[in-house]
Formats: C-alpha cells, sequence, structure tokens
C-alpha cells in the first residue's frame, strides 16, 4: 500500500510538472488560432449618433458622436472605423477620444485587459467629393480566457477648420504618438509615461496642446497553479478583480515648443487591492500652431487601497449625468478634451460587469465665450453593490482666427463692349 501512494505521489508530482513547463507562446498560438474563424468578417455596428455641436460657416466646425460594437470572444481587440463628412471649407481636421463605455454581456467576470483607442486618424481631402475625417477605433475588455462576450463604446469629439482663418497644424494624425511601459509592482501603482515628439513641421514659435486618443491596460503574465489540467503554468495570463482605473495627461498651457521636440507626461493607476505588474499604452496627438491655445487642467492620481472601514452597500449600479460649465474663455473656438478620469469602487475590489466614462452633449457660445457639456459615468459588478466614485477633469483646446484675414482673390469681370458702326 505505502509503494502505491509513492507511485501516486510521484504521478501527481510529474503532472505538475509538466503542466509548469507547458509554454504560453504554444498555448496563445493554439488559442488564437482555434478562434480566428470564429470572428465576424463584418463586425456589426450599433448605437451610433452624431451630430455638430457648433459651426462657424466657412472657418470651423466641432462635431461629437458615439458608436458601438460587439465582441464575441478572443484576444482581439474590437474594432470599428468611423467616417465623418465635413464641410467643402476643411482642410485641415482630427479628432478627440471623449469617452469610453466597456461592458460584459453575460454576468460579471475578473479583468485582464481594459482599452479604449484611436489608432489611425485622417483627413481625407481631394478630387470632386467633400472631405471626410475617417478614424479607426479599438477596445478591449478581458479577462484571463478571452472567452466573454462584450460592448465597446466610443465617444469622440471631431473637428475641422480652414487653415486660412486658423494658424494650425495637426502632428501624429494618422498613426498617433504612442507610449508604452511597463509598470512593476514594486514600483507602486501609479505609473508615469514620458512622450517625446521629433518628426512634423512644427516651428519653434508653435504653441502645442496634446490631443487624448487612447489607454490599454494588460496585467502581465505570472506563474499560477489553479484546480485544472494541467494545474500549473508557467507565463499564464493573469486576470483580477478591478478595484481602482484611471488616466491623466499632465499639460499645463499651450507653451511655445523651443527645441522642436514637444515633451509630456500621462499618469495612469490599474489595479486590486494590490499592486500588480501590468503593462500601460498611451496614445495622443498634437496640434500647434499661432492660433492653438489651451484652458489647462489636470487631475492628480490617489489610489485606493484595501478594503474601506466606510462605505455604501446600497445598490447603486447606474449612470451618473452630471452638467458643467466653464465661463470667460478667451477663445474664438472651444474644444473640451477629457484629459483625466478616475473609476473606483467604493469599499472594495470587485467584478465588472460595466465600465465607462464620457462627454457628451457639448454647446459652445461664442457670445459669453461658455462651454458647457454632460459627463456620464458606471462602474459596477452584476448587483451594483458597492458604490463607485468618479472623478474627471477636462482642459479645453482653444483656436483663435488669424489677426490677418485671408485674402479673397477676385477675377476681373468679363465685360464686353461692342461699338456701332456710325
Amino acid at each position: 500500500m505505502n509503494w502505491f501512494r509513492l507511485i501516486l505521489f510521484g504521478t501527481v508530482i510529474l503532472m505538475m510538472l509538466t503542466g509548469c513547463m507547458a509554454s504560453r507562446k504554444d498555448k496563445d498560438k493554439m488559442a488564437t488560432s482555434a478562434l480566428q474563424n470564429t470572428f465576424p468578417s463584418d463586425p456589426v455596428f450599433f448605437k451610433a449618433a452624431r451630430k455638430i455641436s457648433f459651426e462657424d460657416q466657412g472657418k470651423f466646425i466641432m462635431l461629437e458622436g458615439n458608436q458601438c460594437t460587439e465582441q464575441v470572444r478572443g484576444p482581439e481587440s474590437a474594432i470599428m472605423l468611423i467616417t465623418l463628412d465635413m464641410p467643402t471649407y476643411v482642410n485641415r481636421g482630427t479628432v478627440v477620444l471623449n469617452g469610453w463605455d466597456l461592458r460584459y454581456l453575460h454576468k460579471d467576470h475578473e479583468v485582464r485587459s481594459m482599452r479604449a483607442d484611436i489608432t489611425h486618424s485622417k483627413l481625407v481631402t481631394g478630387g470632386d467629393s467633400p472631405p471626410m475625417l475617417v478614424f479607426e477605433v479599438a477596445g478591449e475588455l478581458s479577462d484571463q480566457n478571452w472567452d466573454d462576450a462584450y460592448e465597446f463604446c466610443v465617444y469622440y469629439t471631431g473637428f475641422g477648420f480652414n487653415s486660412a482663418w486658423i494658424d494650425a497644424q495637426i502632428e501624429g494624425d494618422y498613426n498617433g504618438i504612442n507610449t508604452w511601459d511597463l509598470q512593476i509592482d514594486s514600483e507602486g501603482p501609479i505609473a508615469t509615461l514620458e512622450s517625446l515628439w521629433s518628426d512634423g513641421a512644427l516651428r519653434s514659435s508653435d504653441s502645442i496642446v496634446v490631443i487624448p486618443r487612447g489607454f490599454s491596460f494588460q496585467y502581465d503574465n505570472k506563474f499560477e497553479c489553479e484546480l485544472r489540467f494541467p494545474p500549473c503554468r508557467w507565463d499564464d495570463p493573469a486576470d483580477h478583480q478591478l478595484r481602482q482605473v484611471a488616466y491623466s495627461l499632465f499639460q499645463t498651457g499651450a507653451s511655445p515648443n523651443p527645441d522642436g521636440n514637444p515633451h509630456w507626461i500621462t499618469q495612469t493607476i490599474f489595479k486590486d487591492n494590490g499592486t500588480r505588474t501590468h503593462w500601460i499604452k498611451a496614445r495622443a496627438a498634437l496640434i500647434g500652431g499661432g492660433s492653438v491655445k489651451l484652458h489647462a487642467d489636470f487631475l492628480p492620481l490617489n489610489p485606493r487601497s484595501g478594503k474601506a472601514n466606510i462605505c455604501r452597500n446600497g445598490v447603486d449600479g447606474v449612470i451618473r449625468t452630471e452638467t458643467f460649465r466653464i465661463y470667460d474663455l478667451p477663445f474664438d473656438y472651444a474644444v473640451p478634451m477629457l484629459t483625466g478620469w478616475d473609476l473606483n469602487y467604493e469599499c472594495d475590489d470587485q467584478h465588472v460587469q460595466r465600465a465607462g466614462i464620457w462627454i457628451h452633449d457639448i454647446r459652445f457660445d461664442p457670445d459669453s465665450n461658455g462651454l458647457e457639456y454632460k459627463l456620464s459615468s458606471i462602474l459596477r459588478d452584476k448587483n451594483g453593490a458597492p458604490s463607485f466614485n468618479a472623478a474627471h477633469r477636462v482642459s479645453v483646446l482653444g483656436l483663435n482666427r488669424s489677426s490677418i484675414p485671408p485674402v479673397v482673390e477676385r477675377s476681373a469681370p468679363d465685360i464686353q463692349i461692342r461699338l456701332r458702326d456710325q
């Protein structure tokens, strides 16, 4: 009997070691190839809406909108291609990521990755067609196994202008300016990304404003042993409950660009009750020129840790909407940009069913130089308890008309004089 127990024990140990030596690369390759054939080639978009927030005919236009899609499963992000028709006078324009909304379609789960990202943007001009702003958006909400369906909604603000009236140009527009890093758990919960732009044709005298384009968070792989076969795996995808997710883009003003290399900082938080190693990516674009101004506001990040002693245990898993106003902006045109946001569970880390924050219903009044917008937010598990906290900051991109209006060239009229014979 003792020999039988010894053999059985040795067999179990051998199985565990075999499982621990399994390569994550091979597993991922198998999972990806098995899932690729299940994806629809033409994903269905829905809940699409767009409207003109403000227009000064012949000079400037600002539009806002949102669009949603669903992803059945898999490690690939949900992708949407969005197009905005622009007036014929627009020859420059771009888009701002002004919010996101992610939710699992069936119950709640732990989280491995979260993403909302405008990966490409381009103003298409030329030919007989009117200008068109085209941009691609990627979103993701996944757990360890990538096997849960989710919905992704993006909220955006697009704007276009006539460069004869507004001295501004966009840099890093097509691919964005992408910065990434691995935040080791020993470095603490707040990750800091330093971004630098050294390409393009910005002048040293140009004022520069950073346009938020996206974020991506993902827990790093780790060694895990669980009740499964094989029981242990090296470099296994990891997921955890969520306590806090936050983003803050720091820019104190549209300062001149003396060395031709704009530099800015983004800080983020992605954590459960503890601090874990994770990957961060942030994307941005730039706008610079003599007409570019900025009303800056930034959000200082405060990590949440451990279980709170006092919390509201009532059900509160509903969308909260508030109205905000900014007065006396010294700009001819104003574009709000969601440059800081913080979502966190009030009491403890939890599973996630839905998470999102976005601005909408934007109104700019050029007579009073006032800007109004609404902010909506949500963070909940399957039953909406405990409650959540939400904070945000909006920086305002200002554009002023050039002091010297464009010269309108007029051709001489074609006058024909017929002399009458005497």
